[in-house]
């Protein structure tokens, strides 16, 4: 391949993904990765991993909010939080297990 079409295959690509990252959110959630149609054509929040979200991460980002309601999508907004505190909660009730003396018999 020439330096032309090198030049020419190079600015096509270079276009084509500017199209795709000014038209479409990547979000990356705990099902897997998926593309919603953004609400207003920017560059803000080409690729965005929502599995730790919390609500204020959410507010901070509330056209991909809206993008994923507008895709039926709404099942990506789960808040994570929620997660979080079971997780936690379930870390904190093993570790009161081990240390009660009942637990150690």
């Amino acid at each position: 391949m020439g330096r032309f079409s090198s030049f020419v295959t190079g600015v096509i690509v270079g276009a084509s993904s500017l199209a795709v990252a000014t038209h479409y959110h990547v979000v990356r959630g705990k099902d897997g990765v998926f593309v919603v149609r953004k609400v207003q054509n920017n560059l803000s929040d080409i690729f965005v991993d929502t599995r730790q979200f919390t609500p204020a991460d959410w507010v901070d980002h509330r056209m991909l909010a809206l993008a994923i309601m507008q895709a039926d999508r709404g099942d990506m907004l789960q808040d994570s939080s929620l997660d979080s505190f079971r997780s936690n909660l379930k870390d904190f009730v093993s570790g009161w297990l081990e240390e009660t003396p009942a637990a150690k018999k």
